[in-house]
């Protein structure tokens, strides 16, 4: 386990590292190249027994059908392109969990709305609403509160597409289009704040599986932030991952909840 000093150091370290005005172009270009690159493995898997990738056997299956939440990394898995981010770094990771009793036709109107994805969400995602929709499109205003390493706050503009493969498996592609940190939980929206490149990008690819009696979800989230200094590499890799894995682990639970609240459709 790494030392509170050793943690305290790390986060002194960030906190003196000089504030960038925004994300360079070369950093969000290659992460668009590298998630492309994940978006056509998704999509040529969409309808062969490679659709879930945490969950591919059944003794994996019949852990998340107890009630268990597993995250592993794209790293891990196999599943993370060789693209170099200059002055910046991707957390590639893979969450599933399972919803019993539940279908696919059930849990679309809840996932929907997101309107009141703030209710089920918190104290992560304080605010939330639909901008825009056309079918299976909707744009998406969130307000994100990160109290992780570092603080902070920001306002994410997503575009979100529903898309059914087949009967039974529905896939979802949410990508940030915005990220702006703003100064504080109160703060108008978009009014852009010193930038800490504690988040840079997120998208999320969701695929859900109706099977055995209930729902196998999973989600597969990129966070682009800025580079970690080469001299706090080592202290810093661990804490940030494991700070990764339970932010995804904590959005998987919270979207389980939506989708098991009859309330959430409302």
């Amino acid at each position: 386990m790494i030392s509170r000093t050793l943690i305290s150091a790390f986060c002194a370290g960030l906190c003196n590292l000089a504030a960038v005005a925004a994300p360079p172009t070369a950093t969000l270009n290659a992460f668009d190249r590298y998630a492309a690159v994940v978006e056509d493995r998704i999509r040529s898997d969409s309808s062969t027994a490679s659709f879930l990738r945490v969950l591919p056997d059944e003794s994996q299956r019949a852990r998340v059908r107890k009630g268990e939440v597993l995250a592993e990394s794209g790293q891990s898995l196999g599943l993370k392109p060789d693209i170099a981010i200059p002055h910046g770094q991707v957390q590639h990771w893979v969450g599933a969990a399972f919803l019993q009793n539940a279908t696919l036709d059930g849990v679309l109107p809840r996932l929907r709305n997101y309107n009141n994805r703030s209710r089920y969400m918190m104290p992560e995602i304080i605010a939330s609403r639909l901008t825009d929709h056309h079918g299976d499109v909707f744009q998406v205003y969130l307000r994100l509160v990160e109290k992780a390493i570092l603080s902070g706050v920001f306002d994410l503009d997503l575009r979100v597409v529903y898309q059914t493969e087949e009967r039974g498996r529905l896939a979802i592609e949410s990508r940030s289009q915005s990220v702006v940190e703003v100064s504080d939980a109160s703060a108008p929206i978009g009014s852009a704040a010193k930038d800490q490149g504690l988040l840079w990008a997120l998208n999320n690819y969701w695929r859900i599986l109706q099977m055995d009696g209930g729902l196998y979800v999973e989600c597969e989230a990129l966070i682009l932030s800025r580079q970690t200094p080469v001299l706090l590499g080592w202290i810093g890799r661990p804490v940030i991952d494991r700070e990764a894995r339970g932010s995804l682990v904590k959005t998987v639970r919270a979207t389980i909840r939506i989708m098991n609240s009859p309330d959430a459709a409302n």
